[in-house]
Parts: C-alpha cells; structure tokens; sequence
C-alpha cells in the first residue's frame, strides 16, 4: 500500500514552486543582447553550491550560498553623497555614440564634466588639503627661534618669568595640543584600519567576479528551466494538481482532521489548562512530600538529642542534690532556693515521639499515588500518561483511518491518465535563451582580465598609501613615548620626521584619491543610479525604448525581442523590463508577468467528470471517540486519595512541640545559681556552685540550644507544611471539580464533534476533485512560476557591483580625504606644541636657576639659628638648676624644728636629682636647726603621701565594683537565652566532660574570675590597708638609680630603677 501511495503521489503546487529562491542579475540581458546560440547544460558551480530548496523542487539557486550582502553603511553613504551631488540627468544620446564608437572618449568626458561640478569641486579640497601641511611646515620653519635665542629672551623678560599666568597659559596651550593631537591619532587609526578594510574587501570582490558571473548565469538558467518544467507539468497534468491535492490531504488528515478535533475539545473544556494546573500540582505534592521527609528526620534528630538531654539533665538534678547537702548550715537557705525542672515535667520526648509515630503524617510520603489492584498509579505519570494520549490524538487518527485513505487512494490511481497539453512553442523559445547564455562568461573573461591587472596594481597602491599612514602614526607615538620620558628634543625631532612624511605622503596620497573619486563616483553614476532607482525608468531608455545601447531604436524593447519565437517577424510578448522587475520584486507569476499565455492555449485542455466509487470511498472516513473518554478517569481517583490522605489537623502539634523548652529553665537556673554563689559566704561551697554552673552552661550550649533550635526547625516545618496544606488542598479540589466538569462534556459532545469535523474534512476532499480545470488556471497565473528568483539574480548582481565593489571605491577616496584632512589639521598643531614645549623648557630652566640661589640663602639662614637655639637652651639649664637650690634652702629655714621623726616617703626622680645637685653644690655640715626643718618637711610629705594613697584606695575599690558589676552584667547577657543566637564555640575536646576540669569553654573561667575579683574587694566600710614600704623613696636605703641621655638639652636625667612609671624624655 505505501508503494502505491508512492506512486501515485506527484510534486504539489508548493512544492514545484522554486521556494526561499535567491538572486537576480543583469546578466540575463547581457545575455539576451549577445549573438551567441549554444546549449549549455548545467555547469560544475551548481553542484558545488549551496542550494537552499524544499522538498521536491526540481532545480537548486548557486547565489543564495555565496552570502551576498552589503557592505557597511557608511561605504553605502559616501556613494550616496556622491550620487546626490550630481542631480542632473545623465547623457543618454551620449552613451550611445559612445558605445557604438560614433564619439571619442574625449568628447563624451568633456559633456560629462558639465554636470559634475560636485567632483571638481571635491578635486580642488583634496589639492587644497594636501597643500597644507607643506605650507605649515615651511611657514613653522621660518617663523621658529633656537634655544639660545628662547634662553636670551626669557632672560631679557625677567617681568614675564615671575608672572605665572604666562606659564599656566602655555601649559593649557600644550594641553589643548596634545588632546588636539590625540584626537587626530585616533581618527587617524580608525581611517587606516578603514583603508586597509576597504582595499582588502575591493580585492576579495574583483577575485569572486568569475564566481558571481557563473553563479548568475546558472540561477538564470535554473531560472529559465524551472519556469518551463512547472508550466509544462501543469499543462500535462491538468486534473492531477486536484488528485495531488486529495493524495496530499489525505497523508495530512492528522493536521486537517485530527487537530482540528483536538482544537475544538481543548477551546471547549479547557483540557490543557487542567493539564497546566495538574503538572503545578505535582511540583506542589514533591514539596510537600520534602517537607514531610524534613519534618521527620529533625523529629528523629530532636528525640535523640531529647533522650541525652534527659539523661544529662537527671545527673545535673544530682549533682544539684548533692551539693546542696554540703552546704553548711549558714548557707543552707540560699542553696534550697536552687531547682531544676526535669524532662518528664515538660513532656517534650511524649511530644515528639507522638508527632514521629502519626501515620497520617507518614503516609504524606506517598502523597499523589494510588494502588489499583496490584499496581500503583502515579499522579505525575498519569498526568502525562493522559496528555500524551490527547497530544497524540491526530496520529490516533491517522492509525485509524488507515484502511479508508488506503481504499481511496486506489479509487483515485483508477481514474489517473494524462491529459493533453500544447508547450511546444514555449519550449523552443526556452532552448533559444539557454544557447545564448552559454557564452556568457567567455565573452566576458578578456575584460575581466584586464580588470584584474589593473586591480592588482590599485590593491597594491591602496597597501602602500595605508603604509604611510601607519608610519606617520608609528613616528608620532614614538614622539609622545619621548615626550613621557621628558626627553622634549628627541620627541620634537620624531615629529618633524612624521611631518616630512606627512609632507611627502599628503601629494601622493592626493593623486591616489583624486583617481579613485573619478572611477568609483562616475561608475555611481553612471550605473549604479540606474539600477536603483525605484521605477527603473533609466534602464527602460537603456534597454527599452529609445533603447540607447542598441545602435537603432528596437520595436517593444528587450524582454519581447528575446522573447520572439524562431521564425516570427514580430515579437508575441509586449513587457517592459522595470515593468517585469517590479513584477518579480512582488514575487508574481512568470506565467502573468511574462505574458507566458501566448505560447499555450488552455482551452483545448478537456473536463474530468467526477467518479461515484472515489466519493463513496472519501465518505467512508470516520473518526471514533472512545479515547477521548479515559482521559481523566484515574485521575479524579487519584485527586480524591490525595485530599483524604492531607486531612489531618497541625495545629495540636504545634502547640505540644511549642511548649516552653527546658532550655529555658535552665538558663534561668544559671542565673539563680551565680546569684546565689555571690551571696554564699562560704569559699568550698561557692567554688562547688560555680562548677556546676559551668557544667550546666555546657549542658546549655552543647544539648539544649542545639535542641532548641531542632524544636524550633521542627515548629517551622509544621507551620510550613499547614500554610502549604491549605492552598494546596484548595487547588485539589478545584482541579477536580473542573476533570469531572471535562469528563461531563466529553461523555455528552465528543462523539458530535468528531462526526461534524469528518463531515467537513471529506466535503474538502469533494470540493478538489469538482474544480479541477479552475485549479490549473488558477495556479498557472496565480501559485506557480513564480519569478522572483529573476528578481533576486538581478538584485544580487547589483549589490555586488555596487555595493561590493563600487562602494569600497568610494570609501578608499573618502578615507583618503579624512587623512588628508586630519593631516592638515595636526601638523600646524603638532609644530605648535614644538615650540611650546620650548619655551616652556627654556622658563624652567630659569626658574629651577633663582630657586637655587634662594635654596642657598635659606640653609645659611638655618644653621645660624639653630647655633642661637642650643647656646640658649644650654642657658636656661644652668638657671634652672640654681633656683632649684635656692628653693630648697628657702623650704628648710620656714620648718619647725619641734616635729617628731616620721619615716621616709617616697621621692620621685626630679627630687633626687635636686639632692644630687644639693650634695654636689653644698657643703655636707648639716646643722641641728637643718635637721630638724628636714624632719618637719618630712612629716608633712608623709602626712601628705597618706592622703595620696587613702585617696587611690578608694579610687581602686570604686574600679572594682564597676567592674564586678560590668562582668556580672556580661555574663547574664551571655546567659540570656536568645531564639536564634548561634551556638558557643568552646575551646577543648568534644566529650561531655562532668568532671572538675575548667578546660572545656572559656565561660567557666570568666565566673572563676569574676567570684575572685568579688573576694579581693574589700566591704566599703573597712579602713585602708597599711601603706606599702617606701622602698625606693629613701635615698639612703635605695640608691639605684637609671641613667637616660636627654639628646636636645645634652644632659643628664636621673630616674629610680624600680619606679613603676619612668617619665619618658
């Protein structure tokens, strides 16, 4: 049966259609024009390219594989700007002398120059530009000053070197410059790269013209076939387009039947929105299946951490016991206070092992499945189960109406048989084109020779002329390099280098532009205007009538010449070329645009009948809709499981898991417990207390919090899990109220739907076969022959000449005028900023010559002074250490010689070393009257000396109640429980120590010192402690003594060696 359908299947109207049909050129009325007549078969350059065809197209297109586009945009505004500047029309009647050597060359260039004085006046900006750079230079040259005579007259202008204006000016002027500069530089990179681009793209061109030219000819040619070959098929075939049709339509009933069925069930239900909903139901059970799992392993987690804290906290409870038991009897009050509260008293382990065994929450695990017998169904496998099943309901209606399209198919191959056609005409005048394309490309090889020798002469030029345009850019980035090494002369003779050649390279670089603006705005001209004008008015004089390129005037113009049959003195076609492009640009038919009907006559082509056993085969063709019925069926089923599995109430959990935490009650029996150690008065029982505080504080970090934090995770979970339950369940149910509402229709309109859509897919069966002759006219003016790939070949070959080659013409000599003009715009400026730069070197040196000379006054000046500062400090020495003495005298004679002996104080360095100027300016005779003012002296320091000391006393113990206080406030802050503080980090092994060790964390030691600072405080009522011995005080008893060398007075400086503060010189 396949075999038959393959056979009897032929190319459909698409189909013969040259579809995505590429490029057009003018080469096809070159060809037309030449006198050549030969048969030439398809060439070696279509096979080798790319084809871009569907399926059953008899020819392939070569253009469409060379990529042909435009160049860049701006190439494409500089031939513009040069097509806008000659606005006149071109002239004609010359073109015609010219091509027919009835004028010379000459004559026609000087007729030619009278409408492009746009390009002369283009010539005259390019002499004028490269003009100024030699002028500047040579004006710089003159005009410029050496170096001695700058130096002479800075030296002379002593006025202008003080003034900083001047220097500021020259600066902002050398800034300019350089950014000037700079700019210029950049501009002039961005044109050389151009350059070099658009001489290399200019080369790449002229070396794929052979390529493009045979490329041309053969889509031309497939061009001319394909039209042939599907006019001719329509002709022959006739009643077959309408049999092509039926055999199409019935390989496609699962697009034309199916779908249409498919659509219509869909509109009405809303079955892939049920669809959409169910698959967002699935994501939604996997997250609730997630959640479930998390919810149970930090339940299993918090019973086991729950069950060790159990224990932890009964050993605690009697550790506790014991210690109160030890208390004494003083203390016994104080240490009754202390409880703890066990786990059992809180009921966390009851309510965790109830939440873990609940099988409601269990069978969540599984939620979205159900047993069917011995099978388990899916919800996420039978969603898809289900829209596979509706997705593939076309191909079910393929497989099913197999047998009827099979059964119409041989009813159709009995009534095939050819009909007569009349293309004999048509096919002569065919062959006689396809002869004169033949020697296309030999006529055209000597010119493209000749073009290629020139071409590689001017590729070579372009090379050179972008060579000296990166030299000049090498020599002035090596002066800017020497101008940042400040090697001012080097940069100045590296740019005089780069403006000689600017010098040189502008003049030739003229000439070079000069010749390219003549070749590439005259071709723009001339030919490329003519091409692109949008009603092709310049082509239809060229090739039409008058018919300029034709030495007399020809009678209905090119198009109806080539087109006249062999043996015929007139031609049978009337069309105009622009009138059959702008046909083909709006991809009409060949058959209409080219006025093919006069080569074949339609009407001899007889009526088919119609044939009662292919009708009675085409109503055979039914659609069931039994699969449609099961489509929901299981998964109502499961939507129902689902919605009884999730009712189960959250919140009891909640509120057990809640409850409040032995973590808690503990952090609170910490609290009491270093209350009560500072208030108990015996040291044993309070350092036991402060253990146990310890222990219990690692308890709390090491078991609690993290059991907190589970039982807080595990609150999350169930609120997580109950506030997705809600929307949840609520999507549930609306998903199942609108299966039940597509089950309802299905069971009610399916089978009516199917009938009505048959119904209408076999009446378009009938309506091919009843207008058969209307069909193949119709598609032999309207849907065949299409002649857009002319079109495409035309446009092609004028982008690839214009835009491909005639463009980068016009680039070259536009990049060329942006050289020349930022050449003349950067020479003046660069010669400027050479003697800037001089200038400014000349008013440095000058001013670096009057800073030194002040540089020296100023050190004289320095070391004069600094002479003055030592003698008068050394003066100031010596008077200090008289008054000293004199002091000292004068405090001995006012003391009372009645005062009792008191023991020494302590003196402080500056004393002792007055006692040392004392001894070694004094005699040592002391008198009665001298010791007894010693002694009076004495008393009073002493007396003053235990003020000072009861003073730092209560200053100490004010210190170390503020800190007892801040410590203690630390610690409860620490203590403090916090809902998300992070666990303690602790310092030492990872067991559970218990026993006395003060190693585990760094709280223990903090409560140890804080209980020892409260100890070493004495009560505020005490009296002071006796007064330290004055060791160090005395001279007698202590006479060690620290030497330091003061280094700007140049003296001495005695200190005690035992002092606890030295004053530091």
């Amino acid at each position: 049966m396949d075999l038959r359908i393959r056979n009897l299947t032929l190319p459909t109207p698409a189909a013969t259609t040259i579809m995505f049909s590429s490029t057009a050129t003018t080469a096809l009325a070159a060809a037309m024009s030449s006198g050549t007549a030969t048969t030439i078969p398809p060439t070696t350059e279509a096979t080798a390219t790319t084809t871009t065809t569907t399926t059953s197209t008899f020819f392939t297109y070569s253009i469409p594989g060379m990529d042909i586009a435009p160049g860049p945009f701006i190439f494409t505004y500089v031939s513009e700007f040069l097509s806008l500047i000659t606005p006149e029309e071109l002239p004609l009647d010359s073109i015609r002398d010219v091509l027919h050597k009835n004028v010379s060359f000459v004559d026609f260039t000087m007729n030619a120059i009278k409408i492009e004085s746009g390009f002369i006046a283009l010539m005259s900006i390019f002499a004028i530009l490269a003009l100024v750079p030699l002028i500047a230079t040579c004006a710089w040259c003159c005009g410029r000053r050496s170096t001695e005579d700058e130096l002479d007259l800075i030296r002379n202008a002593s006025v202008h070197i003080r003034d900083e204006s001047l220097e500021e000016n020259l600066r902002c002027r050398k800034s300019a410059g350089l950014v000037t500069l700079w700019i210029v530089f950049i501009l002039l990179t961005l044109s050389d790269f151009s350059i070099f681009y658009a001489n290399s793209r200019l080369a790449a061109g002229i070396s794929t013209t052979p390529e493009m030219v045979k490329s041309a000819v053969h889509d031309v040619e497939v061009f001319l076939k394909d039209t042939h070959l599907q006019i001719k098929h329509k002709l022959d075939n006739g009643f077959h387009v309408s049999v092509e049709r039926v055999v199409k339509d019935l390989e496609d009933v699962d697009v034309l039947l199916g779908e249409p069925i498919q659509a219509e069930i869909s509109a009405h239900t809303g079955l892939e929105l049920a669809y959409d909903s169910l698959t967002t139901l699935s994501l939604a059970n996997a997250e609730l299946i997630y959640r479930v799992l998390m919810l149970q392993e930090t339940v299993g987690r918090a019973l086991k951490l729950s069950q060790e804290a159990a224990a932890r906290m009964e050993e605690l409870q009697i550790q506790l016991s014991v210690l109160q038991r030890q208390c004494t009897y003083r203390d016994r009050p104080l240490c009754d206070t202390l409880r703890i509260r066990s786990f059992e008293e809180n009921g966390v382990v009851d309510a965790l092992k109830t939440l873990q065994e609940d099988q409601s929450i269990f069978r969540m695990r599984y939620l979205g499945e159900i047993e069917f017998g011995a099978t388990v169904k899916n919800l996420t496998s039978e969603v898809g189960v289900s829209r596979s099943i509706f997705s593939n309901f076309p191909q079910q209606v393929k497989h099913d109406t197999a047998y009827e399209r099979n059964y119409t198919l041989e009813q159709l191959a009995s009534i095939r048989h050819r009909t007569t056609a009349n293309a004999q005409m048509l096919t002569s005048t065919i062959n006689a084109l396809l002869q004169r394309l033949q020697g296309m490309w030999p006529a055209l090889e000597p010119g493209y020779n000749e073009l290629k020798a020139w071409a590689n002469t001017y590729w070579s030029i372009g090379w050179i002329a972008a060579l000296v345009i990166v030299w000049v850019m090498l020599f002035m980035l090596m002066s800017y390099c020497c101008f940042l090494c400040e090697s001012n002369v080097k940069s100045g003779v590296v740019f005089l280098v780069a403006v000689l050649i600017i010098c040189f390279g502008s003049i030739c670089l003229t000439f070079y532009g000069v010749f390219s603006l003549a070749v590439g705005g005259n071709t723009e001209v001339f030919l490329c205007r003519s091409l692109n004008t949008n009603n092709y008015d310049m082509l239809g004089k060229l090739f039409d009538k008058p018919g300029y390129v034709y030495a007399e005037e020809p009678q209905t113009g090119i198009i109806g010449e080539l087109l006249r049959p062999a043996g015929v003195n007139r031609s049978v076609v009337n069309v105009s070329l622009g009138t059959a492009l702008r046909g083909c640009e709006q991809n009409q038919a060949s058959y209409n645009v080219f006025q093919l009907d006069a080569f074949v006559n339609t009407t001899k082509i007889a009526d088919l009948k119609q044939f009662p056993k292919v009708s009675t085969a085409i109503d055979a063709i039914t659609v069931s809709e039994r699969t449609l019925l099961s489509l929901t069926q299981s998964i109502q089923h499961i939507l129902e499981n689902m919605l009884q599995t999730s009712a189960f109430n959250l919140t009891t959990y909640r509120n057990s898991v809640g409850a409040p935490t032995p973590e808690k009650d503990l952090a609170t029996f910490i609290d009491q417990m270093q209350r009560v150690a500072l208030q108990i008065q015996d040291v044993a029982t309070s350092s036991r207390m402060t253990t146990l505080g310890s222990r219990s504080k690692r308890l709390q970090a090491a078991i609690l919090q993290p059991l907190e934090n589970l039982q807080n995770e595990i609150l999350y979970h169930l609120t997580a899990l109950e506030l997705q339950r809600d929307p949840w369940a609520k999507q549930v149910n609306q998903t199942l109220n609108h299966l039940k509402s597509i089950q309802g229709y299905l069971e009610n309109k399916a089978g009516e739907i199917c009938h009505n859509l048959t119904r209408v897919y076999t009446e378009r069966l009938k309506t091919y076969l009843t207008s058969s002759r209307a069909t193949m006219e119709s598609q032999l003016g309207d849907t065949t022959t299409k002649c857009r790939p002319f079109y495409d070949t035309f446009d092609a070959s004028r982008i690839f000449l214009c835009r491909n080659l005639v463009d980068f013409v016009n680039g070259l000599s536009f990049f060329i005028f942006l050289t020349l003009l930022l050449w003349a715009i950067g020479t003046p400026v660069g010669l400027n900023l050479i003697t800037i730069e001089t200038r400014l070197n000349a008013m440095q040196r000058a001013q670096a010559r009057s800073k030194g000379k002040r540089r020296q006054r100023s050190d004289r000046s320095d070391r004069s002074e600094e002479r003055e500062h030592r003698s008068e400090s050394r003066g100031r020495q010596k008077q200090r250490t008289t008054s000293s003495a004199k002091r000292d005298q004068q405090r001995e004679r006012s003391t009372s010689s009645t005062a009792r002996a008191r023991p020494q104080l302590r003196r402080t360095a500056t004393e002792e070393t007055l006692d040392i100027a004392d001894e070694e300016s004094t005699p040592s005779r002391p008198s009665q009257h001298q010791q007894q003012q010693q002694q009076q002296q004495q008393r009073r320091q002493e007396s003053e000396q235990r003020e000072l000391e009861r003073g730092r006393d209560r200053e100490r113990d004010q210190r170390s109640r503020e800190r007892e206080l801040s410590r203690a406030r630390e610690m409860a802050t620490i203590n403090t429980p916090v809902r998300n503080r992070q666990q303690f980090t602790r310092t030492g092994t990872d067991e559970f120590d218990m026993d006395e060790s003060e190693t585990y964390g760094t709280g223990a030691h903090m409560d140890a010192e804080a209980v020892a600072a409260a100890r070493r405080t004495p009560p505020r009522g005490a009296p002071p402690p006796p007064p330290p011995p004055a060791a160090g005080l005395n001279r007698f008893s202590s006479n060690e003594r620290s030497v330091r060398w003061h280094q700007e007075e140049e003296d001495f400086v005695f200190e005690d060696a035992d002092s606890p503060n030295p004053n530091i010189h």
